[in-house]
C-alpha cells in the first residue's frame, strides 16, 4: 500500500526518507491539478517541520491522523526516526536529534519512555533545563519503575537549583535500582550541593559585619508573599515557598512531584555527654542534625568532630561566636559594677597585689626581686585587661613616670572609652598611661614609625593579667593562650608576672531535688535529669539562698597547678583523682575553684566557706565556683572509692568518671535553673497552699448549695505553672476539699496548668505521673490569649506570674485574658487576691567616688539593672535610703479594680541625690487578707506594723525591683524639703517620673521620659546594646526557627558551648555560650 503524499511529508519533517514506490494511478492528472497538490504538500511540510522542531507532539499526531497513514507505516517510520535520533545524539547534533525523536513519538513505538529520556538529555545538553525537566517527567509517567527517568529529572532539577527536589529524584531512582553507581554518586553529590547551598545561604545572612545580619530574617518578604498568595487565585505553594501562576518552572516542578508538604515536625535535639571529653579526638564522629525534606524527618549525619580552635569552616559558628562576644561585652560593665558595689575580694586582692609588686620593684619590703634588672620607674608595665581600673591607677600613683600600657582586651568601644574617662577623672594624663584598644591576641611588637600605632613598640618588664580574664573555672575565658602569647611575644626574658600562678581544687558533690521529703511532699527526681550542660556552670556556693542545697561527698583535692612565671606553659594536661565517699549520697557533680597567688604575699582563695580550714571569708556575692555535671549520677555509699580523671585544654577543665563505670546517656531536655530554685521556696509554697485551701473551702461550700445534678465540675486554672509544683499542690488541696475519684473520671481534670515552655511541660507531665496526679492536672502550652473560650468555666484562678516588681511577668494582661476565656464572669476567685506596691528613694553609688583612694563614679552611668538586693546594698554601703517608705499603687485582682496615675509628695530624711526608686510588693493571698507574701527588705521597718501580726511569708531569695535615674533626672534633695514624683504603670512595669519631664513615644507605643544627655561611652553602650539585642532576635530566627538552617545552627551552638574560648579570636563569657546551647532544649 502506498503512503499518501501528505503523510510522506509528515515523516520527512521527522527526518525519515521513505523508500521509492510506484505512483498511484491518479498521477496522470492535469498539470494544474499537480501544481495545486505540490503547493499543498509544501505548505504542510513546512508546518510539520516546524511542529517537529518545536516538539509539539500532540499536534504532530493530529496531523498524522488527518493524513490517514496506516498504523504499520507510522510504526515503521517512528522506529526509523528513533534510530536516526540516536545517531544524531551520538554526533552531538542535539537539535536535529530532537526533530527525529519528535517524529518517533508519533507512532506506537515501543519503550516510549526512553525516547522522552533522550529528548530530556538533548534539552539538557542545549541548556534548556525546564524543557529537560518536562521531558523527564513524561518519561517517569510512562514507566515509573525505570530509574533513568528519575536520573534525568534529578539532573535537570539540580541545574535549576532545586536542590531538595533534585535530591529527592535521585533518591527515588536509587530506590528503583540500588546497584546503579551513577545514581548513587549523583545522590551523594546532590546531598553535598544541597548542604553547601544551605551553608552559602547562611553565609549571605551571617557575616562578621553586624549590619549585614538584616539578611538573617525574611519576615517582611514572607508576609508580603503570604498576602500575595492569598490574593492570587492561581497560586502555587511548593514546600514553604509561594510562586505566582506566571512562574512556569515552579508549577511544572510541583506537578511533577505532586507536592503536598505537611508542616515540619518539631526539632528534637540530642546531646551526647561523651562530646565533653572529645577535645583531642579530631577523627571522632560527631552529630550534625539535617532536615531531610524528602523523608520529612530530621536525620543525623555523622561528621568528623570540627575544630574548636578555628571556625573558618563554618559561617554559622563565626556569626554565633561574634554575637556571644558582643553579648559578653554588654554584660561586662555590669559585672564590674557589681564587684565595686560589694567591694569584692578580687578588687582588694589586685590592688594589694600591685602595691606589693611596686614595693618589690622599687626595693621596699622584704620581698625584693634581686634577679630583676629593671627597677622602679624604669620598668615597663603591661596590663592585659583594665577591669575596674583600680589596679592600673594604683600602679600609676606609685610610679608616676613609669611606662605603663593598658590593653582593654575587648572590641567594644564603650569599654575602652569608659577606661579612658575613669583615668581622666582621676587626673591621669595620656602621657602616663597608653591605652591600646584591641583583643589581647592581636598585640605585637611593631615598628614605632610604622602604620600600626595601636600596638606595642617594645617588650615589657611586668605583665598584669586582670581578674576579668579568669572565670570561676580559671581557664574558661581562654587565659592560657593569652598568657603564653604575652610571655613569648611581648615580655622580656626576666619579666615579672601577676598573678604568679594558681591552683585548681575540687570536691565531689551532691545536688539533687527532693524525693517526697521537701516542703511540698512531692517527688522531683525527674528534674535531676536536667542537670547537665555542654560547659560547666558557675555559682556561689557561699550563698545561702541563691543556689540549691548542696553537700560534699568527699575531701577537697588539688587538681592542677599553673605557674605563670615559668617560661613554658602546657596547653593541655590531665590528672587522676581517687577519693573515698565520706557519706551516702548521689554523686552527680564536681565543684571546683581556684586559689590564686597574685604575688608571694597576696592571694585570692575561692575555697567555699564550708570547706575552709580557717575562718577567713570571701567578700562579695559574685559567682566564684564552677560545677561540672557528670555524664550520669552515681549512687555511692560511705567508703566507696571513685576514680576521676581531670583534664584541661585551651579554655576549660573537665572531670570524667573512670570507675565505677558510668553509662553514657544522651540528653534531650533541660530546665531553667530559676525553676529549680523555686521548688525550694518553702514560704512562698505555704502562702499559695493556705490561700488555695481557703478559696476551695468557700467554693466547695457554695457548690453544696447547688443541686447535685446541676452542680458544675470544679475547675482551677493555674497560670505560670513552670514545673507544676503549685498545680499539684492545688490538685491535692482539691482532693482534700472533697473532689472524688469518680468526679475526676466523670468530668476530667481538676487543674488546668498553663506554661509556654514546651520542654518544661514534658518535665511537668513526667512529674505528674511520678506523683500519681496526671489525671488531676492537665498541662497546656498555649498562650491564654490565644485559647478559644472554654466551655467548662473555672471557679478559681491561681497566678504565679509575679516578679520582684509585681507586674513584670504580665500578670495584668494575662490574668484579664484568663478571666475572659476560662472563668465565670462574676463567680470566680483569684489567688492572689490583692496587692500593694511600696517604695522608697535611694542614692546608689556614692561610695564609688572614693573607692581605694580613687573616683570610679563613671561606673554609675551603667546602673541599668531592674532588680537589686536592698539589704545587701545598704549593708555594703552601696545604697543610702533618702526617704521613708511610701505606698505607690494598689491592685485588686479579685474585683479587677486597678489604680490610676497620681502624684506623691516625698520628704527626704537625709541630704543626697535620688538616683533610684526601689520598690516591692505586699500581696494579700486570700480574700481575708490574712496570708501575706512580700519581698519587703529586712533592713527597712514596715510602714504598718499591723502587717507583722498577720501570716507573713517571704520568697527566696528576697529581691526588690528598681527604677534608676540617669543624667539630669538624678534629683539632689535636702533633708526635710519635700519633692513630688508622678507614679503610674504600664502593662508590665510601674513608672516613676518627675513632674514636668518631657515624654516621648517608643515604637511600641509606650511613652517614656526623653533620654537625658549621656557621656560618649554610655551612648556607645546604648547603641551597642540595642544592636546586640536585634542580632539575638535575628540569630534565633535564622538558626533556631528555620528548618533549613536549624540543624547547622544547633551544631554550631554545641561546638562553641563545648569550649567557648577555644578560638583565641573571641572573648566570650562561657556561661552565655552554655545558655545559648541550652535554649535548643528549653
Amino acid at each position: 500500500r502506498q503512503m499518501p503524499s501528505d503523510c510522506r511529508a509528515h515523516f520527512v519533517a521527522g527526518g525519515v526518507t521513505m523508500p521509492n514506490a510506484e505512483q498511484d494511478a491518479s498521477a496522470s492528472s492535469s498539470d494544474d491539478s499537480e501544481e495545486e497538490d505540490k503547493e499543498s504538500i509544501d505548505d504542510k511540510m513546512k508546518r510539520i517541520t516546524k511542529l517537529g522542531r518545536e516538539g509539539k507532539i500532540d499536534e504532530l499526531v493530529k496531523e498524522a491522523k488527518v493524513a490517514d497513514c496506516s498504523p504499520e507505516m507510522i510504526k515503521f517510520a517512528s522506529i526509523k526516526s528513533k534510530d536516526l535520533g540516536n545517531i544524531a545524539f551520538q554526533k552531538k547534533e542535539y537539535e536535529q536529534a530532537l526533530e527525529y525523536y519528535a517524529g518517533a513519538l508519533v507512532g506506537d513505538v515501543p519503550e516510549k519512555h526512553k525516547i522522552y529520556s533522550n529528548r530530556s538529555a538533548c534539552f539538557f545538553q542545549l541548556g534548556k533545563y525546564t524543557d529537560a525537566l518536562v521531558e523527564a517527567t513524561k518519561a517517569i509517567k510512562e514507566n515509573r519503575s525505570w530509574s533513568k527517568g528519575y536520573f534525568r529529572a534529578g539532573r535537570a532539577a539540580l541545574e535549576m537549583e532545586y536542590y531538595d527536589e533534585a535530591l529527592e529524584m535521585f533518591q527515588k531512582g536509587l530506590d528503583k535500582e540500588p546497584s546503579n553507581a551513577d545514581l548513587a554518586n549523583w545522590t551523594e553529590k546532590a546531598r553535598n550541593i544541597r548542604n553547601q547551598q544551605v551553608q552559602d545561604k547562611l553565609m549571605r545572612k551571617h557575616t562578621t559585619d553586624y549590619s549585614k545580619f538584616e539578611a538573617l530574617t525574611k519576615q517582611v518578604a514572607e508576609e508580603e508573599d503570604e498576602e500575595e498568595a492569598a490574593n492570587d487565585p492561581n497560586r502555587i505553594i511548593l514546600g514553604d515557598k509561594y510562586y505566582s501562576s506566571s512562574k512556569m518552572e515552579q508549577r511544572q516542578l510541583k506537578a511533577m512531584l505532586g507536592y503536598k508538604e505537611p508542616p515540619p515536625p518539631p526539632f528534637e535535639p540530642s546531646f551526647s555527654t561523651d562530646m565533653i571529653y572529645r577535645h583531642d579526638a579530631r577523627g571522632v564522629k560527631t552529630q550534625n542534625p539535617l532536615w531531610d525534606p524528602s523523608r520529612r524527618e530530621w536525620r543525623i549525619d555523622a561528621k568528623p568532630a570540627p575544630s574548636r580552635v578555628d571556625y573558618s569552616d563554618s559561617q554559622q559558628a563565626q556569626a554565633m561566636a561574634l554575637f556571644l562576644e558582643r553579648q559578653s561585652d554588654v554584660q561586662h560593665v555590669d559585672e564590674l559594677l557589681h564587684l565595686l558595689d560589694d567591694d569584692a575580694s578580687p578588687i582588694e586582692a589586685y590592688v594589694n597585689g600591685v602595691r606589693d609588686l611596686v614595693l618589690q620593684m622599687v626595693g621596699g619590703g622584704e620581698q625584693k626581686r634581686e634577679s630583676h634588672s629593671m627597677l622602679g620607674n624604669d620598668a615597663r608595665w603591661l596590663f592585659l585587661g583594665v577591669g575596674t581600673g583600680l589596679p592600673l591607677m594604683t600602679a600609676v600613683r606609685y610610679l608616676p613616670s613609669a611606662d605603663i600600657i593598658a590593653n582593654t582586651a575587648h572590641r567594644a568601644f564603650h569599654i575602652a572609652d569608659l577606661a579612658l574617662s575613669t583615668a581622666a577623672l582621676n587626673g591621669i594624663k595620656k602621657e602616663q598611661v597608653r591605652f591600646i584598644h584591641r583583643p589581647t591576641q592581636d598585640l605585637a611588637i611593631v615598628d614605632p614609625d610604622g602604620e600600626d600605632i595601636n600596638n606595642l613598640t617594645g617588650k615589657v618588664d611586668c605583665l598584669v593579667f586582670e581578674h576579668e580574664l579568669f572565670d570561676p573555672g580559671l581557664l574558661g575565658k581562654g587565659v592560657l593562650a593569652k598568657v603564653i602569647h604575652a610571655k613569648k611575644k611581648l615580655a622580656t626574658a626576666n619579666h615579672m608576672t601577676m598573678p604568679m600562678g594558681a591552683t585548681v581544687l575540687c570536691a565531689p558533690c551532691e545536688v539533687v531535688c527532693s524525693r517526697g521529703t521537701g516542703p511540698d511532699g512531692l517527688d522531683w527526681s525527674v528534674v535531676d535529669e536536667t542537670r547537665w550542660g555542654a560547659f560547666y556552670e558557675v555559682s556561689n556556693l557561699d550563698s545561702e539562698d541563691a543556689i540549691e542545697p548542696w553537700r560534699p561527698l568527699g575531701l577537697v583535692h588539688e587538681v592542677f597547678e599553673f605557674d605563670f612565671t615559668e617560661p613554658e606553659l602546657k596547653m593541655s594536661g590531665q590528672a587522676d583523682i581517687h577519693f573515698e565517699a565520706s557519706e551516702d549520697g548521689v554523686l552527680n557533680c564536681i565543684a571546683f575553684w581556684y586559689k590564686m597567688s597574685l604575688t608571694s604575699s597576696v592571694a585570692l582563695d575561692h575555697t567555699p566557706a564550708s570547706l575552709r580550714a580557717d575562718e577567713s571569708r570571701v567578700k562579695g556575692s559574685y559567682n566564684r565556683h564552677a560545677m561540672q555535671w557528670l555524664a550520669a549520677p552515681i549512687q555511692v555509699s560511705k567508703g566507696d572509692r571513685v576514680h576521676l580523671r581531670a583534664s584541661y585544654s585551651r579554655s576549660r577543665i573537665r572531670f570524667e568518671v573512670m570507675s565505677p563505670e558510668v553509662p553514657a546517656r544522651d540528653r534531650r531536655v533541660s530546665c531553667p535553673r530559676w525553676l529549680l530554685l523555686r521548688l525550694r521556696e518553702e514560704q512562698r509554697l505555704e502562702a499559695y497552699r493556705k490561700a488555695i485551701e481557703k478559696a476551695l473551702e468557700k467554693i466547695m461550700a457554695a457548690r453544696e448549695a447547688i443541686p447535685k445534678l446541676d452542680r458544675p465540675p470544679l475547675r482551677i486554672v493555674h497560670m505560670g505553672a513552670g514545673l507544676g509544683q503549685i498545680s499539684m499542690v492545688a490538685a491535692k488541696c482539691a482532693r482534700e476539699a472533697g473532689v472524688t475519684e469518680k468526679e475526676i473520671e466523670t468530668h476530667g481534670y481538676t487543674v488546668v496548668a498553663l506554661e509556654q515552655m514546651p520542654k518544661v511541660i514534658k518535665l511537668a507531665k513526667r512529674a505528674l505521673r511520678d506523683n500519681d496526679l496526671d489525671r488531676d492536672v492537665f498541662v497546656c502550652s498555649e498562650d491564654v490569649r490565644k485559647l478559644p473560650s472554654q466551655p467548662q468555666r473555672a471557679q478559681l484562678v491561681v497566678c504565679e506570674l509575679i516578679d520582684p516588681g509585681l507586674l513584670g511577668e504580665g500578670i495584668l494582661v494575662l490574668l484579664n485574658a484568663a478571666r475572659i476565656k476560662m472563668c465565670n464572669a462574676f463567680e470566680h476567685t483569684v489567688v492572689p487576691s490583692r496587692a500593694t506596691i511600696w517604695a522608697a528613694a535611694f542614692e546608689f553609688g556614692e561610695k564609688l567616688s572614693h573607692c581605694h583612694g580613687f573616683d570610679v563614679s563613671t561606673f554609675n552611668h551603667y546602673r541599668t539593672n531592674l532588680m537589686t538586693d536592698i539589704d545587701s546594698a545598704i549593708e555594703s554601703g552601696a545604697a543610702k535610703q533618702l526617704t521613708n517608705v511610701f505606698e505607690v499603687l494598689k491592685f485588686d485582682f479579685e474585683t479587677n479594680v486597678m489604680p490610676s496615675s497620681h502624684t506623691i509628695k516625698l520628704t527626704p530624711t537625709d541630704d543626697g541625690k535620688i538616683t533610684a526608686i526601689a520598690f516591692w510588693y505586699v500581696i494579700e493571698m486570700d480574700t481575708d487578707g490574712e496570708t501575706l507574701l512580700t519581698n519587703w527588705p529586712e533592713c527597712i521597718p514596715p510602714a504598718d506594723f499591723s502587717m507583722m501580726e498577720k501570716d507573713v511569708h517571704k520568697p527566696s531569695p528576697v529581691r526588690q525591683a528598681i527604677c534608676n535615674f540617669q543624667g539630669h533626672y538624678i534629683k539632689e534633695v535636702t533633708k526635710g524639703e519635700p519633692v513630688e514624683i508622678d507614679v503610674g504603670y504600664a502593662q508590665a512595669w510601674p513608672q516613676f517620673v518627675w513632674p514636668g519631664t518631657e515624654m516621648v513615644q517608643k515604637e511600641s507605643g509606650e511613652r517614656i521620659p526623653k533620654p537625658p544627655p549621656m557621656p560618649r561611652h554610655r551612648l556607645a553602650f546604648e547603641k551597642f546594646k540595642t544592636e546586640t539585642e536585634d542580632l539575638e532576635k535575628k540569630l534565633q530566627a535564622g538558626l533556631m526557627y528555620d528548618e533549613e538552617m536549624l540543624g547547622d545552627g544547633y551544631a554550631a551552638a554545641e561546638r562553641i558551648a563545648l569550649e567557648p574560648n577555644g578560638n583565641p579570636n573571641y572573648l566570650i563569657d562561657p556561661q552565655n555560650a552554655n545558655y545559648f546551647h541550652m535554649m535548643f532544649f528549653v
